[in-house]
């Protein structure tokens, strides 16, 4: 990280044009552009050929890695997270920030990790003064990292194409971005490299956003990230070779189904006078002509594509095993006991918990971009409290024997500890707030009641007639 890029022999715009250069040669970024067309159902088998006339060319795509990538977010983050906080109103304050929109764009951000190797989010504030999240593709930004294990930022470039019309041409321009905690620079490519773009802000420098009309920089690089592992390798770098096999003998084996004849003729001396007229009389007139001694034999093709299948049928088996999902197509899926359905999800349940893990780290990385948001809109400096985040993982369960464990653990957990378990409840404190509310209605109503009735009869509150106390005894129920 160059400390003071304009106190350097190279200036700033030439260390911008340096550094994507460098990024676009990398192999992280050649890896990261093969794993979105992986995603996008485009692999290599596209680039099968046949050189016989008149043959078939089948390029036949499996979605695998779609479907790997979203069954594990989907795994993680199809049921709503749940924050978990001892102040109730720092909890009310990120249910607000966590919104729909938010929740979404994170679902994103964990598939662009795990389909590119990292991923990156990057909050701003909109027109409105809101503070919102912005996916940055993968391919688009270079980290500046501050240490070897990437654990922190000096700064980041983002890059990415424009569209222009200079006169009477259209051309594509990259734009560029260097983010730091001094604020941001803006860069534009030109037919010599890279120039201070005075367009996008005076003399192309600019603060992280503005309030009020005043400029501010935040502490740190406004970016968070979330790794898919500590080597950033996208999932399909594990089983890119195995996708291949599958669509490229899927494909081979499709050209020899489509281009195999049921049955070969065999002719002997043949009266047409080529095979295209052999071919039109069979069709058209179910009769061919032969000479004297002539005749048509035929054999037919004996095609087993049994021990293909058993192949593939292994591929597949082995693309699940090793990118660590679950092959919905197993056949007995199904009917597996419960014990046998975690057996066959801990592969994916670890990889996902590993994840996760990155997950909430990326929401502490957030955490100075909320807490400075809640003091703006007036909320309340919630910087010395913490939070933490619980994912509600959504694998098939036997509901029932989970309300029974919450139920026996009464006594052993606290009350949020068995809610945040159980299998029907995705907001904790609304659940608790109901319970109070439940409880103080059931005082009220049991309270009315009981004392109502004994107004109304003149009894006291055991059921008795209402008298003088006996000599010696007092005219409270209960009493001695």
């Amino acid at each position: 990280m160059v400390k003071d890029p304009d106190g350097v022999p190279m200036s700033a715009a030439e260390i911008v044009g340096e550094e994507i250069k460098e990024f676009k040669n990398s192999e992280q970024y050649k890896l990261m552009v093969m794993a979105e067309q992986y995603f996008r159902n485009r692999s290599d088998v596209q680039n099968k050929t046949n050189d016989v006339s008149n043959r078939s060319n089948t390029k036949i795509e499996h979605p695998i890695l779609k479907k790997l990538i979203e069954q594990k977010i989907n795994y993680l983050l199809a049921n709503p997270f749940t924050v978990s906080t001892k102040n109730k109103k720092y909890a009310e304050a990120l249910n607000e920030v966590f919104d729909d929109t938010f929740r979404r764009k994170w679902k994103g951000f964990g598939r662009a990790a795990i389909k590119s190797g990292i991923g990156w989010l990057q909050p701003y504030f909109n027109e409105e003064g809101k503070l919102c999240m912005m996916k940055i593709p993968s391919t688009e930004l270079i980290p500046l990292w501050k240490d070897a294990e990437h654990t922190a930022l000096d700064g980041f470039i983002r890059f990415y194409d424009v569209v222009e019309y200079i006169g009477k041409k259209k051309t594509t321009r990259t734009k560029a971005e260097w983010w730091d905690s001094t604020g941001v620079k803006y860069f534009i490519s030109t037919d010599y490299g890279f120039t201070v773009d005075n367009d996008a802000a005076e003399e192309g420098k600019a603060s992280h956003f503005m309030l009020n009309g005043k400029a501010y920089n935040w502490t740190k690089p406004p970016i968070i990230w979330v790794k898919y592992n500590d080597e950033e390798l996208p999932l399909c770098y594990f089983i890119k070779e195995l996708i291949d096999d599958i669509n490229w003998q899927t494909s081979v084996t499709s050209d020899v189904l489509r281009d195999v004849a049921k049955f070969i003729y065999v002719l002997k001396n043949y009266g047409g006078q080529d095979l295209g007229e052999f071919i039109k009389d069979l069709r058209e007139h179910l009769a061919i002509k032969v000479d004297a001694d002539g005749g048509v034999d035929k054999l037919q093709a004996d095609l087993n594509i049994d021990a293909v299948m058993k192949f593939l049928d292994k591929q597949r088996r082995d693309i699940f095993d090793y990118g660590c999902g679950v092959d919905t197509k197993d056949p007995d899926l199904g009917n597996a006991s419960g014990t046998a359905i975690n057996f066959r999800y801990m592969d994916l349940n670890a990889d996902c918990n590993a994840l996760a893990l990155e997950m909430k780290d990326a929401f502490q990385q957030l955490k100075v971009f909320i807490d400075t948001y809640l003091q703006i809109i007036g909320k309340g400096d919630f910087s010395n409290e913490t939070f933490d985040i619980i994912f509600n993982t959504d694998m098939p369960v036997n509901e029932t024997d989970v309300i029974n464990n919450v139920k026996a653990s009464q006594g052993i957990i606290s009350k949020r500890t068995a809610l945040e378990n159980h299998p029907w409840i995705t907001d904790v404190d609304e659940e608790l707030a109901r319970i109070e509310e439940e409880k103080k209605q059931a005082m009220e109503e049991f309270g009315s009641g009981l004392f109502d009735s004994a107004m109304e009869t003149g009894q006291n509150i055991n059921g008795q007639a209402g008298a003088e106390p006996a000599p010696g005894q007092t005219g409270s129920a209960g009493d001695e």
